[in-house]
């Protein structure tokens, strides 16, 4: 090695050596990927392969151009959705799901893999990528030892545990303290206080402030609500601390943009003249290596060259990558000074700051805005602090006025984040498992998944209180026997006469709810299987005889006796939540595939536990559509579309909707009155029978409880089909509220689709001509660049 190890680095090196894989988890920046370098540089050496895998499509094109810049570009390959680059190589990149494709599809390749790296392992507590991680470990050869790289988590040794019970003892390395110091900040009114002293105690003035400012609220609510921090007033106390560059975290990229534009406003620059030259040198120079005019012409009219020039720039999904990448760059050399971001940038890119601001501490989550969690607060920290340039890092939180202090001190002072497993069976897995196996096994493999692993953990818990609860219902009812002993009635007529109560009331409310029915209905007979009036009424005069004859009625006691009862229903009640509760944990992914695999027979992907030729060609299939996607190819939609028709249609398939979120089931408002007229007839008229396939499945779904598949995208259809047809970029056209990025984004799934088509689709049948034709109309510089 050019430089000296870090004692965690060397442990690390050494497990490799001795145990069946190393999980290794420390901050962001602390130097992990040295230890996955050592692992291909064995591998290397020995004449193996090495495989690294990362969680974005971003992230293993960063990695690809690092190793290939280490080894050579004969050494290194890429394998993404949208690249296969020199796939044979002896070191390949690729997302975890084209190695769980890969397993699934040509395990054969593995057999020379002495190594797989699987980076940002915490990613594990993300759907749907955490559950691919999960197949990968259970269905690897036995032969590939693992290199884990995570964020510190406070559950390692469980994610270790896990990982040995597959692949043998796995050597933990773990490291809590961060390569640069951590100094923390809270501003008020555009000044920072220390959140902590120099003992690492509560800085009670700040807290005593913030209590203040909170007090003054409430005394004047007019005020409460209001910002107590600029933006532009905080930046400039940045600047004046020397604590730029900085990354200024505002959770929603309207937010990023408004930032940017109110510091445009005020005419606010950071740069100095040296800087802004060497601004427009990296400029020039990334627009000079953009092969398509149309292309630089679109990047010059996004890009906000004034404020870039300024040293102001904003990072989100909905840039375009050219523009994220010259960002990146320019941040990365000093010339940037303030990045408004959302925390996406917290996700793996390398792109270390001096500084790291959160604009609020609460995010919406989809449903209201609860505040940051111990863990969300750490990842959003970790870029704070550039190894081997700064000495400590700066974490300033803006103080929200109605948000309690306390809230703040309590996340800053947590433990870091747990990951919590979120496998779920899929229809693609249930496929691609009974290709070569009986259920019993696959029902096997979900037993092996870290989220049943997690869940047999949480049984034994369950387990302790349930005995507990047991207890306590034995020693309640013990109680009961011993009061009554001395009375005229005995514990079974106390355990009657309540039961007796309890159906009385059941049953009165039955009546009352048959009788608005009945005169609601204008007196016709409702079920034939529900019993009638006069049938109740029985019943409820001979339950009222006993209870009114129970010696329990006249007992002096009555009162206690109602009060352990009350008791010993509610322990009853609470014990029969957690024997339910138990048995979901320790059947529940069982069964969930059973649901799953009922779903597939009944719409013939599966005859038999075997899937049928419809069947095998969804298998190959993957994303949330994927059956979606085969049974129009099967029914014989596309076979009538044109390349670019067909790109229309299967963007309505592979994207999804900018701020249209998933809607549930078969809900059709999803839909309503169309928005826009289709480009052609033919795509028309297929998107009406895609609609109504998309009802059907929603239908059948409901029916066995699951929510899975995505309604149909439309905002990318013109644009895809423009795209497809050589219209110019300029020209393109987004609907309002669509950012060019997410454009890219949508094409890139729809290239990665086409891709899985071309594949999956047998070369006699039509349809792939047309399939191989679309994916090289989508193949501009643009798409295919790494």
């Amino acid at each position: 090695m050019p430089f000296e190890l870090d004692p965690f680095q060397v442990e690390a090196i050494q497990k490799l050596g001795t145990h069946h894989g190393v999980l290794v988890a420390a901050p962001t920046s602390s130097g992990k990927t040295v230890v996955a370098d050592y692992a291909i540089f064995e591998a290397l050496e020995d004449g193996a392969k090495a495989i690294y895998t990362t969680p974005l499509k971003a992230l293993s094109n960063q990695k690809f151009r690092d190793l290939k810049r280490r080894y050579g570009e004969g050494w290194v390959g890429l394998v993404t959705g949208e690249h296969t680059i020199n796939e044979l190589a002896p070191v390949v990149v690729m997302t975890t799901e084209i190695l769980r494709n890969l397993i699934y599809e040509d395990p054969q390749r593995l057999r020379e893999v002495r190594y797989v790296v699987l980076d940002e392992v915490h990613y594990i507590d993300d759907y749907p990528r955490g559950a691919v991680w999960e197949e990968i470990m259970i269905q690897a050869p036995p032969t590939i030892k693992f290199v884990g790289l995570s964020a510190t988590i406070s559950n390692y040794q469980q994610v270790a545990d896990w990982m040995a019970s597959h692949r043998g003892e796995m050597g933990t390395v773990v490291v809590t303290e961060r390569p640069v110091e951590l100094k923390l900040w809270l501003a008020m009114e555009n000044r920072l206080h220390t959140l902590f002293d120099e003992r690492g105690q509560i800085n009670r003035k700040t807290w005593n402030t913030a209590a203040a400012e909170v007090a003054f609220d409430r005394r004047f609510p007019r005020h409460r609500g209001l910002e107590s921090n600029s933006i532009l007033k905080v930046i400039e106390e940045l600047g004046r601390q020397q604590m730029t560059p900085a990354i200024y975290f505002i959770f929603s990229r309207r937010g990023c943009e408004e930032a940017m534009q109110r510091c445009a406003m005020r005419g606010m620059d950071l740069t100095t003249d040296e800087e802004k030259a060497r601004i427009d040198e990296v400029i020039a120079r990334r627009l000079g290596e953009v092969r398509e005019a149309d292309e630089a012409r679109l990047y010059q009219s996004l890009l906000s060259k004034d404020q870039v020039r300024g040293g102001i720039a904003t990072h989100h999904a909905g840039l375009l990558p050219f523009i994220k990448e010259l960002v990146e760059e320019l941040f990365q050399e000093g010339l940037i000074k303030t990045v408004f971001a959302t925390e996406t940038l917290a996700l793996g890119i390398h792109m270390p700051a001096r500084s790291v601001v959160i604009s609020s501490f609460t995010k919406f989550d989809g449903r209201g805005f609860p505040t940051l969690t111990s863990g969300e607060l750490t990842q959003l920290m970790g870029r704070a602090g550039r190894r081997g340039i700064d000495s400590v890092g700066n974490g300033v939180i803006l103080k929200d006025p109605d948000v309690e202090v306390g809230v703040i001190y309590e996340a800053a002072m947590g433990e870091d984040m747990v990951v919590q497993s979120k496998f779920e069976p899929t229809y693609n897995m249930a496929l691609n498992l009974l290709r070569h196996r009986s259920l019993e096994e696959a029902e096997l493999l979900m037993d092996r998944s870290f989220g049943q692993f997690q869940r047999r953990q949480a049984v034994r818990l369950r387990e302790k209180e349930l005995a507990l609860l047991e207890e306590r219902l034995l020693d309640l009812t013990r109680m009961a026997a011993t009061g009554v002993k001395r009375e005229r009635c005995t514990p079974e007529e106390v355990q009657q006469y309540f039961l007796d109560e309890a159906q009385l009331r059941n049953l009165r409310n039955r009546m009352r709810r048959m009788k608005r029915e009945h005169w609601r209905s204008g007196g016709r007979r409702g079920s034939e299987t529900e019993p009638d009036l006069d049938t109740l009424q029985k019943q409820v005069s001979e339950i009222r005889v006993r209870h009114e004859r129970s010696a329990v009625r006249r007992c002096p006691n009555l009162r206690n006796h109602r009060a352990q009862q009350g008791q010993v229903f509610g322990l009853r009640e609470e014990i029969r939540g957690v024997r339910e509760e138990i048995e979901a944990m320790t059947h529940g992914f069982a069964e969930h595939l059973r649901t799953i695999i009922s779903i597939l027979e009944e719409a013939g992907f599966l005859v038999g536990l075997r899937p049928t030729e419809k069947g095998m060609l969804a298998s190959r299939v993957y994303g949330e559509n994927g059956l979606l996607v085969t049974e129009a190819i099967w029914s014989g939609w596309f076979d009538d579309l044109d390349p670019a028709e067909l790109c229309a249609v299967m963007v309505m398939l592979a994207a999804e909707d900018r701020g249209g979120g998933r809607r549930r089931g078969g809900d059709r408002d999803a839909y309503g009155p169309s928005r826009h007229r289709m480009p052609t007839h033919r795509i028309g008229s297929v998107h009406r029978s895609l609609r109504s396939l998309y009802f059907r499945f929603s239908e059948l779904e409901e029916h066995y409880g699951e929510h899975t598949i995505r309604p149909l995208s439309r905002d990318y259809v013109e644009f895809a089909y423009g795209w497809a047809g050589g219209v110019p970029m300029t020209d393109l056209v987004l609907p309002a509220g669509v950012d060019f990025g997410d454009g890219i984004k949508a094409i890139r799934a729809l290239y990665s689709t086409l891709r899985q088509l071309e594949w999956a689709i047998p070369e006699e049948a039509p349809l792939r001509s047309t399939v191989f034709q679309a994916m090289r109309a989508m193949e501009r510089d643009l798409i295919r660049r790494v």
